[in-house]
């Protein structure tokens, strides 16, 4: 039941603040969270620079290295770069989307993803978010990839990260907060944005489904998915960052445009009406 957090990445003046992204890894693991998911969409990833991502990876190493490092982008250099440069890391593995925006034929997706196991000393995962990349890669591209070892779906269809489990060995985590229930029940963990801001609700549902009281897990799951239904309402990505200053008590810095910061005070008030916290 690995709880995994894309962390946000905190940025002041537009450079990204080091020392807060410290200071937020090391409260996520007080609060339970097992694996830090580093240049997720949560973190920005796409919007960074190959030297950022860099930067990120070596702020987080600082503190643990329970990470998976997201290496995705449309210049294969870059891509090469970053798997190479984790190659000289203690992580866990490197992670990538597939290439988006170019309507490519699937033997092409399949050769991206086995240059990076071809480059990498690391296991490597698929993230698959076909909802933000337009590109869906399903199990049986997993197979014909064969060198991929975890996949996060963030995918509503549940059925479809199941079906991931048809390759022997490989982690499987479902990227939706909605169905962290069902992610760790059955699967290996739950990767989960709104983690950044309510790590003790994750860390809760875990205890509550490891005594077996659904009652009390499924009161744990109806209240994250208010929480996570408010920040869509106000804009996702930047409510991620107003709602870790207010919970957690500490300051993340604020996003990059094109993700600008919430002018909003309604959020917090809303959400703390949610959550009696």
């Amino acid at each position: 039941m690995d709880i995994v957090v894309p962390i946000l990445t905190p940025f002041n003046n537009g450079k990204i603040d080091k020392e807060a992204v410290k200071t937020h890894v090391g409260n996520l693991l007080k609060k339970g969270v097992d694996i830090i998911f580093v240049n997720g969409t949560t973190g920005l990833g796409p919007a960074l620079s190959k030297d950022e991502k860099k930067e990120m990876l070596d702020a987080v190493l600082d503190v643990t290295n329970k990470v998976i490092f997201q290496v995705g982008s449309l210049n294969m250099n870059e891509v090469i770069e970053l798997v190479r440069y984790a190659n000289d890391k203690d992580v866990l593995a490197v992670a990538s989307y597939p290439p988006y925006y170019f309507t490519l034929p699937e033997e092409f997706i399949i050769l991206y993803f086995k240059d990076i196991c071809e480059e990498s000393k690391h296991d490597v995962y698929l993230y698959n978010y076909p909802g933000a990349t337009g590109k869906d890669v399903n199990v049986e591209m997993v197979k014909k990839i064969g060198c991929l070892t975890g996949v996060k779906d963030t995918n509503p269809d549940f059925q479809h990260t199941i079906k991931y489990r048809e390759v022997e060995g490989m982690k499987v985590y479902n990227g939706l907060e909605g169905l962290a229930i069902a992610s760790m029940s059955v699967l290996d963990g739950t990767v989960v944005g709104a983690g950044n801001y309510a790590p003790e609700l994750f860390s809760q549902l875990r205890e509550y489904l490891k005594d077996g009281d659904m009652k009390k897990a499924m009161e744990v799951q109806l209240l994250i998915n208010k929480l996570v239904g408010l920040t869509q309402k106000y804009g996702q990505f930047s409510a991620v960052y107003e709602l870790t200053k207010a919970f957690q008590g500490y300051d993340v810095g604020s996003p990059r445009p094109p993700i600008y910061s919430l002018e909003s005070k309604n959020l917090i008030d809303e959400a703390k009406k949610i959550w009696n916290k």
